[in-house]
């Protein structure tokens, strides 16, 4: 059986491609959809800074290239101009992959937390829609629980920051002290949530929340003592701004060249600094090339993710110790999942009961056995007893064991499990099976 991750990250592939890979949230299930198409058994991990499609199948004679083909198919873009992009994990490997992930270890900011309920929201819609099943199901609920119990058993969250976060202390380190500037944020997701909280913890004087749609932009700028402004009156919004910040994630451009031209006519004499943290872009990266504008994306952020990583060292140290504990009991329950041990297994308890029964039987032949029958004719039908029952338990048994060697699913090998009462039974150990024969009359 196989089970495989395929995917790119900010380290492997830069912004422009990753940007042609997203998945926003409400393709996530039609894209499941597709992928179904082509395997058995799919999660799709799309976030800012990577995807990820993790996979099992049963037989997967060609199932990297089946997930190429899915991503070509998916996005557009031809399998030559990914090649050298990608990265694979199988197995074992795959399962730590998908741990140090959900620890943030993986990360553009390590340590960061937002990226947990990602991958939480990635396994609930695909389990769902119904795709995520057997070791995929097994995988994702123990990637969720590494990843709590690093951020709950070491210190590294309070080293580390978000993206949103960072795209503030960013423009900290542009600007100086906020506290006499104004800021615009557009979108009002989790991202920009967590921008706007993180302008308000730095003392912002003034923020503006725009968003397409009216009422979450309102919501949120209540919440942190922000104004709200129509989406009509982004080209106004952004004229008065010293600094955007924005995540709306939108399909195409929300800031174009035009937009921000006409901006900075009514502002000759003051710079703006704009912030893009979305992916795919909110902003024309034409946009740097006009005179008083500083525009930095989410790749610009991994220097101001780096400045701490000598503080990060013990708390990753501690976290990585976390993954590979993981890792390992993950390990421990794929390797029972080879069927011929389960096999063996049934064929070691019928064994084990067969004995049991024919001792038994014997017991009370023995005890009835004609004083006049000689000892060699015991000796003879014990014999023929064991031989009889051995070779039923045989016959019954080749099929099924046939069938079993060729039984690649996790969750029929479960089943075969409790059907033939196996759970205390570990692979590869014989219970209580005795090699006596029957017991001779004294």
């Amino acid at each position: 059986m196989s089970l495989l991750v395929l995917g790119l990250n900010h380290r492997t592939a830069a912004l422009d491609l990753r940007e042609r890979l997203t998945i926003e949230k409400e393709q996530l299930a039609p894209s499941l959809e597709l992928l179904s198409q082509y395997v058995e058994h799919g999660v799709i991990v799309s976030t800012c800074n990577r995807l990820e499609i993790y996979t099992y199948d049963r037989q997967a004679p060609d199932l990297l290239q089946k997930i190429g083909d899915f991503l070509t198919a998916s996005s557009g873009v031809a399998g030559t101009d990914l090649e050298e992009h990608l990265y694979q994990m199988e197995g074992e490997e795959c399962a730590r992959h998908l741990f140090r992930v959900a620890a943030g270890l993986d990360s553009m900011v390590v340590g960061e937390r937002q990226v947990l309920g990602q991958l939480r929201s990635a396994f609930s819609t695909a389990s769902l829609e119904g795709h995520a099943r057997g070791p995929l199901s097994r995988l994702f609920h123990q990637a969720l629980r590494t990843g709590r119990r690093v951020h709950r058993e070491t210190a590294i969250s309070s080293h580390s920051r978000s993206v949103s976060q960072a795209a503030v202390q960013l423009a900290r380190g542009i600007l100086g002290d906020l506290t006499q500037s104004q800021a615009l944020v557009i979108g009002a997701g989790d991202a920009g949530r967590l921008v706007a909280q993180s302008l308000a913890d730095a003392g912002i004087r003034r923020a503006t929340v725009v968003n397409r749609t009216h009422w979450r932009a309102e919501q949120l700028a209540q919440e942190l003592g922000g104004v709200a402004a129509p989406f009509e009156d982004l080209a106004a919004e952004l004229a008065e701004a010293d600094v955007v910040i924005s995540s709306s994630g939108s399909p195409g451009y929300l800031l174009e060249l035009d937009l921000v031209r006409e901006a900075m006519k009514s502002r000759p004499e003051r710079p703006l600094l704009i912030v893009d943290i979305a992916v795919p872009r909110d902003v024309d990266p034409q946009v740097a090339d006009l005179e008083g504008v500083q525009l930095y994306d989410i790749d610009s952020l991994q220097l101001v993710a780096e400045t701490d990583a000598a503080a990060l060292q013990q708390a990753i140290a501690a976290a990585q110790l976390i993954v590979d504990e993981e890792t390992s009991r993950f390990a421990d329950w794929w390797y029972t999942l080879d069927a011929v041990p389960l096999a063996a297994s049934i064929r070691r308890n019928a064994e084990e009961i067969r004995r049991t029964e024919l001792a038994k039987t014997w017991r009370k032949l023995a005890d009835n056995w004609p004083p006049e029958n000689s000892e060699e004719g015991r000796e003879q039908l014990a014999e023929q007893l064991d031989a009889m029952t051995s070779a039923i338990i045989k016959k019954l048994l080749h099929h099924p064991t046939v069938y079993l060697k060729e039984l690649k699913d996790p969750v029929q090998q479960d089943l075969v499990r409790q059907i033939f009462n196996l759970d205390g039974l570990a692979p590869g150990k014989s219970g209580r099976t005795s090699n006596r024969r029957p017991p001779s009359r004294n």
